[in-house]
């Protein structure tokens, strides 16, 4: 294989490997009715929060800062009648 074909390969197999570790880390999509809450903690403990986010059909806080120590919590919106 010539070295021009060899680092062709290997920049489709990085750029193979970006997108499936970008898509990995990707949020869900919420359904009709539902959020996510992403819920911020200080530090690895998760005992102080400093933020949330959130996104979907209800339940969209916004406040505080966001870290990589974070947890994603599916809500299902209450029903109006």
């Amino acid at each position: 294989m010539h070295k021009s074909s060899k680092s062709k390969l290997a920049l489709i197999a990085f750029a193979a490997g970006m997108t499936l570790s970008l898509a990995a880390g990707a949020l869900p999509h919420p359904n009709p009715g539902e959020s996510y809450i992403q819920t911020y903690y200080s530090d690895a403990t998760y005992t102080e929060v400093v933020g949330e986010r959130g996104y979907g059909d209800c339940l969209n806080p916004r406040w505080g800062v966001s870290t990589r120590y974070v947890r994603l919590v599916r809500v299902v919106c209450p029903v109006m009648d």
